[in-house]
């Protein structure tokens, strides 16, 4: 069992939330993901312990640099326990919050660490489903860390075979035009939400920013995020192509860590 020591709160949700915390056998700081477990069938609650059982599951097997590090659980009376990784930088979402676009030099260096997580995700046949900027975090050193695999799903073929049966989740803003339809997916989900987590970088706004009408609607008819004028070429052709419309046509994680704009 992980002996530590809480600390101070980095974020909260309805029934989780993260701490600060010591190990205090390595002195290592590292994040805890707690949710409180209630006597009660609260939905939300359920929903969030089933979330982080799920997140262990496909957690505990990957060892990457730009994937935070699992390092173990534990389940007490009151709360359980995913003990994690500290990554200091905070996520992409935040910095850009704070700091605005960022310049194409650092689009391009954290598109291809990002895009070396996702294709050794993609190499366990693990489909993230929630890529964009909250959920990769920066450490000190500007390594990106791909976090919260919380509603990721393991593809029982391989990842970039279609799967029926799969659910609508994600965040719209970033979501494929596939998943909106609800006809089944792949991996390559995670190329379209990549292609929009790019123009969120080079814009420091979300995809389909002051577009108007209903995003499902738009992304069922076949359409993708404009992409601003203010883009360079080499990047709008890099977007381009990981936003397109046809799946079977989009290219894998390690077909765009081919492209020059990486």
């Amino acid at each position: 069992p992980v002996r530590w020591e809480q600390g101070q709160l980095i974020g909260q949700g309805a029934f989780g939330r993260v701490f600060h915390a010591l190990d205090l056998d390595t002195g290592a700081i590292m994040a805890v993901k707690q949710v409180i477990l209630g006597g009660d069938d609260n939905p939300q609650r359920m929903k969030q312990e089933d979330s982080l059982r799920r997140e262990i599951e496909l957690f505990k097997d990957l060892d990457h640099v730009n994937i935070v590090q699992y390092l173990g659980f534990e389940i007490t009376n009151t709360a359980f326990n995913v003990f994690l990784e500290y990554v200091s930088g905070g996520s992409i979402a935040g910095c850009l919050a704070k700091c605005g676009k960022f310049d194409e030099h650092i689009v391009k260096n954290f598109t291809a660490q990002i895009l070396c997580g996702i294709e050794y995700l993609h190499s366990k046949n693990i489909i993230h489903r929630d890529v964009k900027g909250a959920n990769m975090l920066i450490d000190n050193e500007g390594r990106v860390k791909i976090s919260d695999f919380g509603i990721s799903k393991k593809n029982e073929y391989m990842a970039y075979q279609r799967m029926t049966r799969m659910s609508l989740q994600g965040s719209i803003y970033w979501m494929a035009p596939e998943v909106a339809r609800g006809k089944g997916y792949s991996a390559k989900v995670d190329i379209w939400s990549l292609g929009c987590l790019v123009l969120e970088m080079l814009t420091g706004e979300h995809p389909w920013f002051k577009v108007p009408g209903n995003i499902i609607y738009l992304l069922g008819m076949g359409n993708s995020p404009p992409i601003s004028d203010k883009v360079s070429a080499d990047a709008k052709e890099f977007i381009q192509w990981a936003l397109t419309v046809d799946a079977e046509k989009r290219p894998t994680a390690s077909g765009l860590l081919c492209h020059f704009f990486v």
